[in-house]
């Protein structure tokens, strides 16, 4: 197919009211973040992001190394508060409202377009919720909104350089989070489908494969190196949560989590698919649609497909403004109105960052990842009692007095209490918790050297009952604290200051966190049904090393 000329760029029609109005809505996204960040807690897997910051290196078990690189430039420039790990989700909220405005601009929206779009997203709980945490799927929804806007960029102005930063954005989306491959593949077939094919002509198409794979190479030859733990950590995640989504949860999920801008969104895919006049921006109807599929095929979570929405705010706004002739400012106010009421509506079972633990409980209400009801929402559960554990930890740590406090490790079940134990033991030197899970595995010394361990204890999936059990690995044991917190999801977590390890503990030790680590390393030694002392196999070891335990719904790698 011939090339065309390229449409006009609209940017330059961008006037000092469109920024203004622009600015308004990014000054507002700061703001609520900023008197809000303190609410809640930070989130379970923020503290695992946190430790990971602590050991950057190209890749980890369950997730790319991008946001241990922010980790670390947040906490470098606030320190270990909850301020710095909220700072940069939510000023990367604020960013995708400027793409939300230049690509209203871009298509030739106008002052109500670009308002219904921002507000769409500004008063979007999912989007609230999702740039309250941090996690890499609110730089995730950056990447996937940039993408598209480039998208179009690409075929308006029939530009083939822009290919250059579409592999930029891909490259570094992919050191994000790895479900960008969902949004590219929708992209590579939806565009193969269209008009626009003739772009996978040009030479700078293929500059930009090149470019694309220089940029996730090292991450590619990390997982190499580790013998691929992605798809270890796939193939766990797939277990133990995937096989929980339903199709039906997934479809209603679609319909909600943006209900306050369904008829944007959803009157804008029907335009984009169905009405002629709009053909050439079809291309983003036939992705979301491919986005949807693929992510149905491949048992994906529901908010997987958040990424996808903006754009459709975009294109609705323009639409809703284009088409409504002289009433089109009843219908944006009757919009922007509905909207507030479904924000407010929303506070009852979703009312991240604004909402307390006592006003969302409801008894059986709300369905967590493990296909259970509990009270209250999940991610709620897992953004309280951390600050208690790590506190704990470092007074008893720091009671042990300066002649022992260098004879003592720290033993934790899982990433969450490892990594707030080293969060909030930062001031006192701490040093690295051990953990069978996650990318602890590599961090974990060889042996057992020291005379004192500080035993976290964890009934999450776990049947062993240290009060039993600790007395066999250590000469002394004395019980230290007890969390309480009924909205904590591991209310009654128990942490145990044990004293001389037994010699058949330490070698047991060595020899389970070596087998763990063979994992990791080339070639992959294989791990056989073995039983061992204290009611674990060393296949279950194995198995527990490679759960990540992503119990966020929002926060899943």
């Amino acid at each position: 197919m011939a090339s065309r000329k390229p449409e006009q760029s609209q940017f330059k029609s961008i006037d000092s009211g469109d920024w203004l109005i622009m600015l308004f809505f990014v000054m507002a996204k700061l703001l609520v973040h900023f008197f809000t960040y303190s609410n809640f807690e930070l989130h379970r897997d923020a503290y695992l992001y946190y430790a990971q910051s602590e050991h950057l290196a190209w890749g980890y078990i369950s997730v790319p190394p991008s946001i241990a690189f922010i980790g670390k430039i947040a906490t470098t420039i606030f320190g270990n508060t909850t301020f710095s790990l909220r700072f940069f989700p939510a000023v990367i909220g604020a960013i995708n409202l400027i793409i939300i405005g230049l690509s209203v601009k871009e298509i030739g929206g106008k002052k109500i377009a670009l308002a219904l779009a921002s507000f769409a997203y500004l008063l979007s709980p999912a989007y609230l919720h999702t740039n309250a945490l941090f996690q890499p799927v609110a730089f995730n929804h950056f990447y996937w909104l940039l993408s598209s806007y480039l998208i179009l960029l690409l075929i308006r102005r029939n530009n083939p350089r822009i290919w250059i930063w579409i592999a930029i954005t891909f490259g570094f989306a992919f050191l994000n989070k790895y479900s960008i491959v969902f949004f590219f593949a929708a992209f590579a077939f939806s565009l193969l489908l269209s008009k626009y094919r003739y772009l996978y002509l040009s030479k700078y198409f293929l500059l930009a494969l090149a470019i694309g794979f220089t940029i996730v190479l090292p991450n590619l030859i990390w997982q190499y190196q580790h013998n691929w733990p992605v798809m270890l950590h796939m193939a766990e995640l797939r277990e133990t949560q995937l096989v929980h989504v339903r199709l039906s949860d997934f479809i209603t999920a679609q319909l909600l989590m943006n209900s306050q801008a369904f008829l944007i969104w959803f009157g804008a895919l029907l335009i984009l698919l169905f009405y002629r006049k709009e053909k050439q921006y079809n291309l983003f109807g036939f992705m979301y649609v491919l986005i949807i599929v693929l992510l149905i095929l491949g048992s994906g979570k529901a908010y997987y497909a958040l990424g996808v929405y903006p754009i459709l705010f975009v294109f609705g706004g323009y639409f809703t403004e284009k088409y409504s002739g002289r009433y089109k400012h009843y219908i944006a106010a009757g919009m922007v109105f509905f909207m507030f009421i479904d924000l407010y509506i929303s506070l009852s079972f979703d009312g991240i960052p604004f909402t307390t633990f006592q006003k969302v409980e409801k008894e059986g209400a709300f369905r967590w990842e493990d296909g259970v009801n509990h009270d209250i929402p999940q991610d709620m559960a897992d953004m309280t009692g951390w600050k208690e554990i790590g506190e704990k930890v470092r007074d008893i740590y720091v009671g042990l007095g300066p002649g022992n406090v260098n004879n003592c490790d720290i033993y934790c079940y899982h990433y969450g209490q490892a990594g707030a134990v080293m969060f909030y033991g930062e001031k006192v030197n701490i040093p690295q918790p051990i953990s069978f899970n996650g990318s602890f595995v590599f961090w974990a010394p060889d042996s057992l050297t020291k005379d004192y361990m500080i035993w976290i204890h964890s009934d999450l999936g776990n049947d062993v009952k240290p009060d039993s059990l600790l007395p066999r690995l250590f000469q002394m044991v004395e019980l230290k604290a007890t969390i309480k917190n009924k909205y904590f999801r591991e209310d009654g977590t128990k942490i145990y200051l044990c004293e001389y390890p037994t010699a058949e503990f330490k070698n047991y030790y060595k020899s389970r966190i070596d087998k763990l680590k063979n994992i990791y390393r080339q070639p992959r030694v294989e791990i056989t049904e073995t039983k061992v002392r204290f009611g674990i196999s060393a296949q279950s070891d194995a198995r527990g090393c490679l759960k990540t335990q992503k119990n966020d719904r929002l926060g899943n790698r």
